[in-house]
């Protein structure tokens, strides 16, 4: 489907699916779930689930998945949202399989998902997510992100090329002028609407018939990337993924990550070679690979301390190992 440039809610005929969209009108669902996953961070994933009740989410439209908590989470959030609906896995089965199966949960016109340390920072901001669906050809909006001294998080990116790689692990996409960001970079800044390639899961909202034919996120990716790959599949079926400034969220990020923050990190660049591995074919998955041990070692001489040592320990990490290695490992 050939995309409209025009802007989301332009000729909104008043809410709910637009069957003018690629694909079928959900039918006999709710109108919104949103879907918070928990792991071992209960506070902060209260705080946020009370964030977006008081935005104008109905507690019972919310599906808390507990992803295999062993510090009494399940217990301490049951309490004190008891309204909401749990969902308690025995063990940590990655995000992506245990937000799908939060959404499974409870079939939606469309699925609001939070990261559990994002909290509403601007009034309104879920009816703004909800009115940039209004468009039919948006099959994905994502709200403007800050950090906590409030200035704009990175999380509008760009789809994973060995170029793009490249840019990221080195620390240049810092330097890449706004008007080409965000299609090298994660530094745009985030001051108008418009049509992204991809968008960090950190405050989205996804039509349901979107995320009906497209699965969910893919359940073979663990963690980090499933984000992105699901906005890329998401363009592939003709919808559009768009960026609102009119929703605003603060995100403390790393609230689950910083714990293990050097194996996480591994993670994240084990995610950017499957996505074009998947996407792009395993020579350019190979050629991504390259130039990532490149781009860490020296950042791993730039940074002092623990970062520098965790670049450093990537790239011995991604030269040691295949493609084929590194996503079977």
């Amino acid at each position: 489907m050939r995309a409209s440039r025009q802007e989301p809610g332009a000729e909104s005929q008043g809410g709910g699916v637009d069957t003018r969209g690629p694909g079928t009108t959900l039918t006999g669902t709710n109108a919104l779930t949103a879907v918070v996953v928990n792991w071992e961070t209960p506070d902060y994933t209260i705080r946020a689930v009370r964030a977006i009740v008081d935005d104008g989410v109905a507690p019972h439209e919310v599906v808390i998945v507990d992803n295999g908590s062993k510090d009494g989470s399940y217990e301490q959030i049951k309490d004190a949202l008891p309204a909401c609906t749990m969902l308690r896995l025995e063990e940590n089965i990655g995000y992506a399989r245990a937000a799908n199966k939060g959404a499974q949960a409870r079939k939606a016109d469309s699925y609001l998902l939070i990261n559990n340390d994002a909290f509403v920072h601007r009034s309104g901001s879920i009816q703004a997510l909800r009115r940039s669906l209004e468009d039919p050809t948006v099959g994905i909006v994502s709200a403007r992100v800050l950090t906590q001294d409030l200035t704009p998080q990175p999380i509008v990116a760009a789809f994973q090329t060995p170029g793009v790689a490249l840019v990221r692990a080195s620390g240049l996409s810092r330097w890449i002028p706004n008007r080409w960001q965000p299609d090298w970079g994660t530094y745009w800044d985030q001051n108008s609407s418009r049509e992204i390639q991809a968008a960090v899961t950190v405050a989205i909202l996804v039509r349901g018939t979107t995320w009906e034919q497209l699965g969910g996120f893919d359940e073979q990716i663990y963690f980090y990337g499933e984000d992105i790959d699901l906005c890329f599949r998401t363009r592939q079926l003709g919808w559009r993924v768009w960026f609102t400034p009119e929703a605003e969220f603060v995100h403390v990020g790393g609230a689950t990550t910083k714990k293990t923050w050097g194996p996480m990190f591994r993670e994240q660049v084990r995610g950017h070679i499957r996505f074009l591995d998947k996407h792009r074919g395993r020579r350019e998955a190979e050629r991504a690979r390259r130039l990532l041990i490149v781009s860490l070692r020296l950042r791993g001489i730039v940074f002092p301390g623990q970062r520098g040592r965790t670049y450093a320990e990537t790239a011995r990490w991604l030269s040691g190992s295949s493609v084929e290695e590194l996503l079977t490992g």
